[in-house]
Parts: structure tokens; sequence; C-alpha cells
């Protein structure tokens, strides 16, 4: 005996408006946030330089050693560092690439 499927409406799902309006919001989001954070490139300095002592010295206690990390004193010159740096590497491959571009 075959069971009849009855479908009956979602109360909790989307309608396609919804779901467009959805994915609308989504994409806008992920541009503001790519804006974002290329105009604050300290935002993923701060992340990787915590997560690379995270790595490196693998506490126990990560929210203590998290709330220590970004309370040092000079973490700001640290991250400024790190921020010089990235642009000169960008530079250099830039002039690398212009480079190759002429010489091809």
């Amino acid at each position: 005996m075959e069971h009849a499927v009855i479908e009956k409406a979602n109360p909790i799902a989307l309608s396609e408006d919804q779901k467009a309006a959805l994915n609308r919001y989504k994409i806008q989001a992920r541009k503001d946030n790519e804006i974002f954070l290329r105009q604050h490139p300290e935002v993923s300095c701060l992340i990787s330089d915590f997560l690379h002592e995270v790595l490196l010295q693998r506490p126990e206690q990560v929210v203590e050693f998290a709330a220590q990390h970004f309370t040092q004193p000079d973490i700001r010159n640290r991250i400024n560092s790190q921020i010089k740096e990235e642009k000169k590497l960008l530079r250099r491959a830039a002039r690398n690439a212009a480079k190759s571009a002429t010489t091809a």
C-alpha cells in the first residue's frame, strides 16, 4: 500500500521573493565587508598576529590569552609594522609584475 505524500505549507519557509531579497542582502553584505576590510588592513593583521601566537604558544586558556594578547602595550606598533611590511611586499610584487608584462 502506497502512502500518500501530503505536502504541508512550511510556515518558516521563505517565499521566492524573500529568498531573492535575502540573497541580495548577502551579496551586499559581502561587498560591504570586503570594502571595510580593504580600508582597514589592520583587522587582517590583528587576526593573523593573534592566530600566529595562539598556534605557536598553544595556550590552555585561550580566552585569557586573547585578553592578554590584545591588551599588550606594543600591539599598535607591531600591527603598524606588519602593515608597512605588507605594503612593501605589495609594491615589490606590483613592480615585478610590471617588469614581467613589459618583457613578455
